[in-house]
């Protein structure tokens, strides 16, 4: 990785490292501070503060990207202009009523089970001209995603010493947040893996470092290869996104799970905010905060809270409204 080059370098290099301090890579916005550096440095006389000409040249810089990328790229740097305010108040901090509008927020898709049933049935129809076991593997990374709510570079990542499928558990390294985790996984998930894994070993290396899913190269499948193939059978299967919805996408397998884990504890009468702080950890989320959102992620979900309100309280109500 290049070093800053512009006077507004070393301040940018202790911003991204107090940021990765809290736990987070920081690469996305990371990757925006080196545009701005460039950006920076490449004018006549760099600053070594943002002025107000600087802020305005930036922001209307690219006016062909579309709002909502427009609007990450002015947020992140607006946070870092509030964070040089500290340390420089000739910083200029621009308003955020330059930034383009926030779109609606529309809700991730869950997928059915008759969906997950399809798109498997479709891995297994895959292709087998340039790569004879992909179907298997495709398969197998699917069943492994809406089995455990993976985000999808930590099952590319898994190694086969990470697959422990007596104890049936996944060894997850180098998360989002620096931090590893143990899943376990169920019988059935185990045997899926298990059945995969006779096929990948006759080819492929078994030393417990060598990864656990591979491609036609033996090497491990790439998380951006796979979500565009995903994309690619979402199309050829039909599958669309509902009202409100945005078009279904692979990390959308990581809320499915999330949200039909919590449909289960509704029906089974469990204390579902007792519950969120295991899921919180089981998904590798930092805060149980970041779990609170899938809690209105459903219809089915809001349906199935919503019948226990009724079954607790619903005398209550109808004796007020009788009063």
């Amino acid at each position: 990785m290049t070093a800053f080059v512009s006077p507004l370098g070393p301040k940018m290099e202790a911003f991204v490292a107090l940021h990765r301090a809290t736990g987070r890579k920081y690469r996305a916005a990371e990757e925006e501070l080196r545009r701005l550096d460039r950006f920076v440095a490449a004018l006549k006389s760099p600053p070594d503060s943002v002025t107000p000409e600087i802020a305005d040249a930036w922001l209307s810089a690219k006016p062909h990207l579309n709002p909502v990328t427009q609007r990450s790229r002015a947020s992140t740097f607006r946070i870092f202009c509030l964070y040089l305010k500290r340390l420089d108040q000739r910083a200029h901090v621009p308003d955020r009523r330059q930034f383009p509008a926030r779109m609606p927020e529309r809700k991730p898709h869950i997928y059915s089970p008759d969906e997950m049933r399809t798109l498997l049935r479709a891995a297994l129809a895959l292709s087998t001209r340039l790569w004879w076991f992909r179907p298997q593997t495709v398969h197998a990374l699917l069943c492994t995603l809406y089995g455990t709510g993976l985000r999808i570079g930590e099952a590319c990542r898994l190694s086969i010493g990470d697959v422990n499928l007596v104890e049936q558990t996944l060894l997850i390294r180098d998360t989002k947040f620096f931090k590893s985790r143990i899943v376990p996984i169920s019988k059935s998930l185990a045997a899926r893996l298990d059945a995969y894994l006779r096929i990948r070993n006759k080819i492929a290396s078994t030393d417990v470092k060598a990864p656990f899913f591979v491609n036609r190269l033996l090497r491990s499948v790439s998380p951006v290869k796979f979500s565009w193939l995903f994309h690619r059978m979402i199309r050829a299967t039909g599958i669309g996104a509902g009202r409100g919805e945005r078009e279904p996408r692979l990390h959308d397998l990581r809320r499915t799970f999330a949200v039909h884990r919590l449909v289960r504890w509704y029906r089974e009468g469990a204390d579902v905010w007792a519950k969120l702080p295991l899921l919180a950890t089981y998904l590798g989320h930092s805060t149980v905060h970041a779990t609170h959102v899938y809690l209105t992620a459903s219809a089915e979900l809001l349906q199935e809270a919503s019948g226990r309100f009724e079954r607790t309280y619903g005398s209550l109500v109808s004796e007020r409204e009788e009063a």
